[in-house]
């Protein structure tokens, strides 16, 4: 079958590999009907990040077809361990073994993937397969908003969220459907806001203006860290979504002065991610770029030189 392998760092092939094998009763081998590309993985290949070791089929939000069924499904690519504290505790998030589909193991950027069957979720009755890609960081805005609702006891009324990427655009599109009144979103490529006002965002500026109670850096580098830091109001609350770079870019003194708190917020747990599957409806078709997987290398060098201001590239085979 046809795939896009990482084979070293800033290095992609396509290539004829096996298909795989399931050897379980609890998994699945899917035809994959789209897959798309994170940010993280093009960050992932144009710095070598050591959580991806090639060789790998990297594509972590992907949806596929059940080739028995014939059903159109959504793959969770979150694996956990069910017995450690964290899940346990109802955060299989932060799982102590934890792995993704597509990072410690092959993804979906191929004609067929071998899933777990208890990581498929059906897609909403009509909906376009492809627009299932956008499932997965749906699920880590879902989470994230969830994260601030529950550290404030109560739903905001004026937010930020810097960057208007997919990780962005769906934090803003989560609050506006908890009803929150003012969602401001700060991008600095101008080619990026309109999802992003779609969405419900107002204003959309290349910088946050005035003060919130939530912030939340969808981005994660020390400038947006900083963004975000500064725009909160005493008492206010940062999220830091994004993991662009280490840095975490806040006044530790300031942040001690104002009462302000800052909260990481990872991935999500399964019922995330399926109230997700039920926002998809909402995603715009324009939204993503469809491209055949033999353009999946020549996509990534565009999303690597910054050459491409859509939203979401799906590669399909």
């Amino acid at each position: 079958m046809k795939a896009v392998v990482y084979c070293a760092p800033k290095e992609l092939e396509l290539q004829d590999v096996a298909e795989p094998v399931a050897t379980r009763d609890d998994e699945v081998v899917l035809d994959v009907i789209a897959a798309g590309i994170c940010g993280s993985e093009v960050e992932g290949v144009a710095s070598g990040s050591p959580f991806r070791r090639p060789p790998l089929i990297m594509g972590h939000e992907f949806v596929g077809r059940d080739p028995g069924s014939g059903t159109a499904v959504v793959v969770n690519p979150l694996l956990v361990c069910r017995r450690c504290r964290a899940c346990l505790r109802g955060r299989p998030n932060i799982c102590e073994r934890r792995e993704l589909i597509g990072v410690n193991r092959a993804g979906g950027f191929a004609e067929k993937a071998l899933v777990p069957v208890s990581n498929c979720y059906p897609l909403p009755s009509g909906l376009d397969p492809v627009l299932g890609v956008a499932a997965e960081p749906l699920a880590n805005a879902v989470h994230a908003v969830r994260r601030a609702i529950s550290a404030l006891g109560r739903v905001p009324e004026r937010v930020g969220v810097v960057g208007a990427g997919m990780l962005g655009t769906m934090t803003a599109l989560v609050f506006k459907c908890h009803g929150v009144e003012t969602v401001s979103v700060a991008e600095l490529s101008a080619d990026r806001w309109g999802p992003a006002v779609a969405v419900g965002a107002s204003p959309v500026t290349k910088a946050l203006s005035g003060k919130f109670e939530v912030v939340v850096d969808a981005v994660g580098t020390r400038a947006t860290r900083t963004m975000a830091a500064d725009g909160l109001v005493r008492g206010g609350l940062a999220i830091y979504l994004g993991l662009h770079d280490p840095d975490p870019g806040f006044d530790a003194q300031a942040l001690v002065r104002n009462e302000q708190s800052v909260l990481g917020s990872f991935c999500y747990t399964d019922d995330d991610f399926i109230a997700a599957t039920l926002l998809l409806p909402r995603i715009l078709p324009e939204w993503i770029s469809v491209r055949p997987i033999t353009d999946g290398v020549a996509a990534f060098d565009r999303l690597m030189n910054h050459e491409t201001a859509s939203l979401k590239i799906a590669l399909v085979p």
